[in-house]
């Protein structure tokens, strides 16, 4: 997994060059912590797998190289959450909007997207889960879990729509 690092547009060629050096040049693993500065021999493997698992590099042949990439900051990949969480809010949004204007006699008040109480509020339900998991507030086991449920719950409001 690669990590990006907003890097100002204002650096010299060379110096975005040098510090794309810097963050892929490899170190050899038993280097990676001083030895000198109390850390114990075999401390520096430990880190090398921890950094590994974590996602920040590789080790190769025994040397430890970081996964780090500078980009401007336009540059910069979008969180996912950037789409998820603004969605979520304006379908929030849209589904209080119908839910106060719902009544028995009109159980769909219409939307800004055209579409019955049924699907936007499972529409509304995908997209909750989708952010909650995103935030880490919902465990990935769970996830796994719900999203086929949520979805078919979905699917199923669809189908009653169109059909």
């Amino acid at each position: 997994m690669t990590h990006h690092l907003a890097v100002s547009s204002t650096l010299s060629a060379g110096a975005r060059d040098a510090l794309t050096d810097f963050l892929t040049a490899s170190v050899p693993v038993n280097e990676l912590l001083d030895p000198d500065s109390g850390w114990p021999a075999d401390a520096s493997h430990s880190v090398a797998r921890e950094l590994v698992t974590a996602g920040y590099g590789t080790v190769e042949n025994g040397t430890f190289r970081l996964d780090i990439r500078p980009l401007a900051p336009q540059q910069l990949p979008t969180d996912e959450l950037d789409e998820l969480v603004p969605a979520l809010t304006a379908i929030d949004g849209v589904f209080a909007d119908v839910l106060r204007r719902r009544t028995e006699s009109t159980p769909n008040p219409s939307n800004e997207l055209g579409v019955s109480f049924a699907v936007l509020a499972q529409l509304q339900n995908v997209l909750r889960l989708a952010v909650y998991s995103k935030q880490g507030r919902i465990p990935e086991a769970s996830v796994i879990r719900q999203l086929p449920i949520v979805a078919t719950m979905l699917a199923r409001a669809i189908h009653e729509e169109v059909a």
